[in-house]
């Protein structure tokens, strides 16, 4: 005998594939049928894209259990409606694989803002040509309703246990003549009794059960938990909080608020305040942010702070919390390097024009902000393409490499050495004493770099020009910036002045 379930997946099965074997007419004939067993069919029913997670189509008991429209259930995905997060689906996953369920459970949230337990069967059918979930679902509140119902119904059984071997003791004492009444009334409570002591054990068993479940997604997803009374301070937290910072629960003992304070940054303090602060006022719905914390080696571990208010007091402050820490380090490194790639010229390792752009911009917010100046250097080759066309792009490149190896080994490690583009650099220089010094630095550039080079056994014969302008003594913005060390530049290659200041160039055009 198939199940309920069952008859509905392998039904819905034969109509895909009869309507892919079917003639036209057939086909319509099985969109009929697809139409009435699918759209019409009592039971909730759901198709989904297994990639995306995109509700590919629904039928009426679907939209009318969730309280949305079928058109508006198409535009959704199951992420909408499942409240669980990606990891707590996995964990149901592999839950219902080691339980050797062809089911899962999940929290489905409904239109009107509530959100029922529900018991979710899939296959993988076909659906017009591409792969989907035909998910069934079945509503379970009330069943757990009803265990719920069915505790209270025992407890309030035993206390009418007590009471009524209570009155027959007292009757008992007053009058032997109903012994024998008292001996079966108390014959059958020892039964009701020892019927609800196994009930009871049973319902521990699960509990105990449910317990170990929970501790072992916890330890399947390898993060750390912890629980704070918001109004007193108290903290507590499992062993994995502590071994991601390299200790032992014990040795952090006592816990306390504090334990987080003295470990996070004092820079994440700040942030992570303002929005505990927007949670308990409501403006957030969760706690969600990336700190970092000390190791007990001494270096910063980026952990994912992740929480939410589970109690609230009856005037409305939070009482209870409740979250967890993830390890993101790994993570937090990979975007560092893709971040520094992007970043970086990937011929000659110097800075490229996206981060220059970035550092320029920085370079006049901090000039302007703390009455600073800073320099500018536009640099270029002045015989570049003739070597490229005469010994090829092999040499060509080497010698760029070269080139901005000695530009690197001029300057000091805080400036920002760039190659815009070609045989064109740029190099900022903050913080500089006196322009005198700029200048120093910019012919010891020419003088290093027109020296003769072998480049891949070729002898290197090249010069360069350099434009030097100063903020905010010779522009306001970074565009101008730029453009007036362009001008001084080209000018000091027109003229073979090989270095020049935007204030000579200056000069030089009103002479």
């Amino acid at each position: 005998m198939l199940t309920k379930f069952g008859e509905i997946l392998l039904k819905t099965a034969m109509i895909v594939f009869l309507s892919w074997l079917a003639t036209p007419a057939q086909a319509e004939q099985a969109s009929l049928s697809y139409d009435q067993f699918f759209l019409r069919h009592s039971a909730t029913m759901m198709l989904i894209d297994p990639d995306t997670g995109s509700i590919l189509d629904a039928n009426n008991a679907a939209a009318d259990f969730y309280g949305f429209d079928q058109d508006t259930l198409r535009r959704m995905s199951i992420q909408n409606i499942n409240q669980l997060t990606a990891e707590q689906v996995e964990a149901e996953r592999q839950l219902a694989k080691a339980e050797h369920r062809n089911f899962f459970i999940f929290r489905h949230k409904l239109a009107d803002g509530s959100v029922r337990s529900v018991e979710v069967h899939s296959t993988p059918v076909d659906y017009n040509g591409r792969k989907a979930l035909l998910s069934v679902v079945h509503d379970i509140s009330d069943d757990r309703q009803r265990e719920q119902e069915l505790w209270h119904y025992k407890n309030r059984l035993e206390e009418m246990v007590d009471s009524k071997s209570a009155e027959l003791s007292s009757a008992y004492n007053a009058r032997n003549q109903w012994m024998l009444g008292l001996v079966g009334t108390l014959g059958l409570s020892l039964v009701v009794v020892s019927f609800l002591l196994l009930e009871r054990h049973t319902a521990h068993k699960r509990l105990r059960s449910s317990e170990q479940r929970l501790r072992e997604i916890i330890f399947g997803t390898n993060v750390g938990t912890w629980e704070c009374n918001v109004q007193t301070g108290e903290v507590v937290y499992n062993e994995r909080w502590a071994e991601i910072l390299g200790y032992s629960l014990a040795e952090l003992q006592p816990v306390s608020r504090q334990t987080w304070y003295r470990l996070t940054h004092p820079d994440d303090v700040e942030k992570s305040e303002q929005k505990l602060a927007e949670v308990f006022s409501g403006a957030r719905e969760a706690y969600d942010n990336e700190i970092r914390m000390r190791h007990k080696e001494g270096r910063w571990v980026w952990v994912l702070d992740r929480g939410r208010v589970v109690e609230w007091t009856k005037d409305g402050k939070p009482l209870r919390m409740s979250g967890t820490h993830s390890d993101i380090t790994r993570l937090k490194k990979t975007e560092e390097a893709v971040r520094r790639l992007a970043m970086t010229d990937h011929l000659t390792g110097l800075s490229n024009r996206a981060h220059f752009s970035q550092s320029l911009a920085e370079n006049v917010a901090i000039a302007d902000r703390d009455n600073r100046k800073f320099a500018l250097m536009m640099l270029d080759l002045d015989t570049f393409k003739p070597v490229n066309d005469s010994h090829g792009h092999p040499v060509g490149d080497a010698l760029l490499q070269a080139v901005a190896s000695t530009i690197k080994r001029c300057t000091r490690e805080g400036d920002v050495v760039t190659r815009i583009g070609g045989d064109e650099f740029a190099v900022i220089i903050g913080d500089y004493a006196e322009e005198k010094d700029v200048l120093a630095c910019a012919t010891r550039i020419y003088r290093e770099v027109s020296r003769p080079m072998e480049i891949k056994g070729k002898d290197i014969n090249i010069s360069i020009s350099i434009g030097v302008s100063f903020y905010p003594d010779d522009a306001d913005d970074a565009k101008s910036l730029i453009t007036h060390a362009d001008q001084a530049m080209y000018e000091a290659k027109k003229s073979g002045a090989n270095v020049l200041t935007y204030e000579a160039y200056r000069m030089r055009v009103a002479s």
